[in-house]
């Protein structure tokens, strides 16, 4: 492979969007819990376009029935565990609506035909929820909006390429990237909620995805890329993951990655970061980095190809997926779950993912901070397939059909 396609290819791995009439661009896609733990049910998409809550004891609760089908739309539980964002589809185009669980009271707090709504957030103390729109010339639209209703939404801005968001832990600021790679003239800009304009703005993003905050809300993460002299080439390209202070201090550099794109995580619980490298030869392995920038720890065995991963909520382990090729149909997805600290690594369920799984599997990095697979107990993982909606035990590794459904995400239901 020349260093041109190199190139071309990482670009197209990392520039992805959504356009309009249901068409999905996706750099990371392919083809398309025994015992519920207390306080929790889960949250399921079927393919007619309803979401369902399953709750511990046994009921299945029909929460709306104009959800949209379309790829990139889905629903988003609230930190308080008592809403649920989610996008509705209906003659006069596309709106986003808060869903209170309890009362099964709706909040429209954003409708549009032209610019629809997709992938929301929350942001941590519940008060607001960002998300993104499609623009009818291409690109997107960056908005927030109160949650309650009780305000319009705000736009913070347009890009024309990708775009990805992190909540500072207090809710108090926004940390977006936009646009791609410093090659696209991509950003990576901190806002202050309902702000038009940027307190802070690095303008040398690498090839990544979603940027992150420190678990205390002191700095942020995001992968630079060095500057580059002459013609751009891919021999050029790095993925260097750096740490930038709101005090000011010098960015530190926690990692690097030579010609690859790097999607990373944060840890729920520390400023430990895991990440995959997606170069020339495809998927890399999972590899863990402190913050004390010592050497990247290998998690996953040496010649894994992973496509995504996930924290489990209280930060010591990691589920990941490979998959397996299959002749002249879809490939299969396997989990495995290891340790934050290494050592043996567990095989878990194989099986066949759904359209809508395999959408958020491609931006992983990105539903980490919307969703969540990992049961609140750290129990099970529950994911999606043609046939139903599934869960898998992590100590057992038995997996059990939930019900009908192609994606299901869990909800601290109170």
């Amino acid at each position: 492979m020349t260093t041109r396609r190199i190139l071309v290819a990482l670009i197209a791995l990392l520039s992805v969007g959504v356009l309009i009439g249901g068409t999905a661009v996706a750099g990371l896609a392919y083809w398309r819990l025994t015992a519920q733990p207390q306080g929790a049910g889960l949250l399921v998409v079927d393919a007619e376009q309803r979401l369902r809550l399953l709750s511990e004891d046994g009921e299945d609760r029909m929460l709306a029935d104009d959800l949209s089908g379309e790829p990139f739309r889905y629903p988003a539980p609230a930190p308080d565990g008592e809403r649920i964002a989610y996008i509705s589809q209906d003659d006069e185009g596309f709106a986003l609506s808060s869903l209170h669980l309890r009362t099964s009271k709706r909040t429209e707090l954003y409708r549009s035909s032209e610019s629809p709504p997709l992938y929301a957030t929350w942001s941590p103390d519940g008060r607001t929820i960002s998300f993104i729109s499609n623009r009818s010339e291409g690109g997107f639209n960056i908005h927030t909006v109160a949650a309650d209703g009780s305000a319009e939404s705000s736009l913070i801005g347009s890009t024309p390429g990708s775009s990805y968001f992190a909540w500072q832990p207090d809710s108090s600021a926004l940390l977006l990237h936009t646009g791609g790679s410093s090659f696209q003239n991509g950003k990576v800009s901190v806002y202050a909620p309902g702000s038009a304009n940027p307190s802070s703005e690095l303008s040398d993003p690498g090839f990544f995805n979603a940027p992150a905050w420190s678990v205390d809300g002191s700095g942020f993460f995001y992968v630079a890329q060095p500057p580059v002299e002459g013609a751009m080439s891919a021999d050029k390209v790095e993925s260097v993951l750096t740490r930038v202070s709101a005090s000011g201090a010098a960015p530190q550099v926690v990692a690097r990655e030579p010609l690859a794109a790097m999607i990373f995580s944060r840890s729920p619980a520390s400023d430990e970061i895991a990440y995959i490298t997606v170069g020339p030869d495809g998927f890399g392995a999972l590899k863990l980095v402190g913050p004390d920038n010592g050497e990247p720890q290998l998690l996953s065995r040496p010649n894994e190809a992973i496509p995504a991963f996930f924290w489990s909520p209280d930060g010591s382990q990691l589920a990941y997926l490979t998959f397996e090729a299959q002749q002249n149909s879809p490939p299969q997805l396997t989990w495995h779950v290891v340790s934050r600290a290494g050592g043996a690594v567990r095989d878990l369920a194989s099986f066949t993912p759904s359209d809508a799984f395999t959408s958020i599997i491609g931006f992983f990095d990105a539903y980490a901070l919307s969703l969540d697979l990992w049961s609140p107990d750290g129990r099970q993982l529950v994911y999606g397939t043609d046939e139903g909606v599934y869960s898998v035990d992590v100590a057992s590794g038995n997996a059990t059909r939930r019900g009908d459904g192609i994606l299901a995400m869990w909800a601290k239901v109170r």
